[in-house]
């Protein structure tokens, strides 16, 4: 029991020992350790001045936004052609015509669908098309960029609510106030016999980013603790072959010699994940997650690069 007890406590001696020596060698060879925190440093000031491109819209605390009544929609520069034309299709289409919205607009009823782009040749106002798949199924179609938001709202994360005059205003609105919605819900109302009266959306909190400036922004990250690894190899590596027989001679184990890098490099991926972890909450890149989760998450990212 005592002479386990002392080859521990030798153990532990050998690693401050060692550890005492690496750090007088960095503070000795002031060139090398200077290069290698100027690259990290280097490296986080592009991580800090970067994120032009990066923002972040929270609008979870706003109240919901009410559109108003679909039937308040009122808009004359469109006509509605469906086809086919059956006893059901027309019975349909007559109840959608006697909308508030419908007043003084045309609804016709043709054969096929190649019939409606022969009319829309000819014809000057809009045409909403209803294609009837089967009795009671149908697709809306409308011009590009009419009645619907080109934008898709979950490509490239991309914002799709902007904050205008202290207003907010979605992408996703404009399926109701150009319509959409309206005659959606009078076709349905049609087939259903149901009303829809009031329509709230309420708008969640997202990220937007500006495409591949955040993923050059994340690829600074991943890449901020390679200085401590790139000149971490070259000095145990290079200090391994030069003191191998000369810890031998002195009968220094291979745990101290080890655990003695591993600490002085773990301190410097401490601080480097500490920095990291700022950088990322004052940029507000991460929303939810707050500060310890984001500096332990680097912290172990930067240890099992050491330890790899």
């Amino acid at each position: 029991m005592r002479t386990g007890s002392f080859q521990e406590i030798s153990v532990c001696q050998q690693i401050w020992t060692l550890l005492y020596k690496n750090i007088l060698k960095k503070w000795r060879m002031k060139r090398e350790p200077l290069m290698e925190w100027m690259n990290a440093l280097l490296l986080l000031l592009c991580l800090y001045f970067y994120p032009i491109g990066h923002q972040v819209e929270d609008f979870s605390l706003r109240p919901p936004v009410n559109f108003g009544r679909v039937d308040s929609f009122n808009e004359s520069r469109f006509a509605i052609e469906y086809t086919p034309v059956t006893n059901v299709t027309q019975q349909i289409m007559s109840k959608v015509a006697t909308t508030s919205f419908m007043t003084g607009k045309e609804v016709m009823g043709l054969s096929d669908e190649e019939s409606i782009k022969e009319l829309k040749a000819d014809y000057h106002e809009e045409i909403v098309r209803v294609i009837f798949t089967n009795t009671y199924s149908y697709h809306l179609k409308f011009l590009l960029g009419r009645r619907i938001p080109i934008s898709k709202e979950h490509r490239d994360h991309t914002a799709h609510c902007f904050e205008e005059d202290e207003d907010v205003d979605c992408y996703i609105s404009i399926f109701w106030k150009e319509g959409f919605v309206a005659l959606q819900a009078a076709i349905n109302a049609a087939i259903i016999e149901v009303r829809t009266y009031v329509g709230y959306r309420k708008i969640q909190p997202f990220i937007s980013q500006g495409g591949i400036a955040t993923d050059f922004f994340i690829f600074f990250c991943i890449i901020s603790f390679s200085p401590f690894i790139y000149y971490a190899s070259i000095n145990v590596t290079r200090e391994r072959k030069t003191m191998k027989a000369l810890m031998t001679m002195m009968g220094l184990q291979d745990s101290a010699f080890w655990l003695s890098w591993g600490l002085l490099y773990a301190g410097f991926i401490f601080i480097m994940a500490l920095f990291l972890a700022l950088i990322i909450k004052s940029t507000q890149f991460f929303i939810l997650t707050n500060f310890m989760v984001v500096f332990t998450l680097f912290l172990l990212y930067g240890l099992l690069l050491w330890l790899s």
